[in-house]
């Protein structure tokens, strides 16, 4: 009987620290993995915001479907601008500023080009505009004009157009699979977008893309979800902290941030 009594008492015992262990773990392991799934959203979700920016910026709105931002991804420019040198102490005095000089540059390179559309007097005429316009140029020491005529330029601002997709995200992720929450098992994001206009009439544009924790977190994840109760936990924290209960971001932050 004692013996019994015995194996009763250990098999109590081990419950025991099985249930303790349990309950010390199981939130560690739940925080843990919900690190690792957080990361893996947020990230997708400031890589749409990434798109959204510079598809606001060169259409002056945000995008309103997945499809649409996917083929922006793959098709659109981004404007870079290669810069050589910087306007000395001197020429600031001077009131030289990057678009002054940048117009002057414009101006004789019209010039040169008419002129070569030209004929006669007036080809020789604007030759001379443009030489003049470019020894303006060299005399407050923007270019050097070499003793061949070619001009080296130590001041200048040009823009060239280089692949959005390869400057974002430089392959790093699929365009189609923007849309998709990690984890989620196919689950896309919420996106949408809003305008409001001010009582000056000036518009402001927004737009947000969200997911619940529970379509990567739950039981409809990939993997069958993670703790149910830990979950509970985090949604029932999130209803008294009065937060989303989940991650989004729209064109100012993310709720994580």
């Amino acid at each position: 009987m004692k013996k019994v009594v015995n194996i009763l008492l250990s098999i109590c015992i081990l419950a025991l620290i099985y249930i303790v262990y349990g309950s010390i773990m199981n939130p560690i392991k739940f925080t843990n993995e919900k690190k690792i799934r957080d990361k893996a959203v947020i990230q997708r979700l400031m890589d749409i915001k990434a798109a959204q920016t510079e598809y606001n910026y060169q259409h002056d709105g945000y995008c309103d479907n997945f499809d649409s931002l996917a083929a922006f991804i793959r098709t659109g420019k981004l404007p870079i601008t290669k810069k050589i040198g910087e306007l000395t102490d001197d020429q600031l005095e001077n009131n030289w500023t990057e678009n002054k000089v940048l117009t002057l540059y414009a101006k004789a390179q019209t010039a040169e080009q008419e002129a070569a559309t030209l004929t006669g007097r007036k080809a020789k005429q604007k030759q001379i505009e443009a030489d003049t316009l470019w020894e303006k140029a060299a005399k407050e020491g923007f270019i050097e004009i070499l003793e061949d005529g070619t001009k080296k330029f130590l001041f200048s601002r040009e823009t060239e157009f280089v692949s959005l997709y390869d400057s974002l995200y430089k392959g790093r992720i699929n365009p189609d699979s923007l849309r998709y929450v990690p984890f989620s098992n196919g689950k896309e994001f919420e996106l949408t977008i809003s305008s409001d206009t001010s009582k000056t009439g000036v518009i402001t544009h927004g737009f947000e893309a969200k997911t619940p924790f529970v379509d990567y977190l739950g039981e409809n994840s990939e993997d069958g979800g993670l703790d149910k109760q830990e979950i509970i936990n985090l949604l029932e924290d999130c209803d008294d902290r009065g937060r989303y209960r989940g991650m989004k971001v729209d064109n100012n932050s993310g709720n994580w941030e």
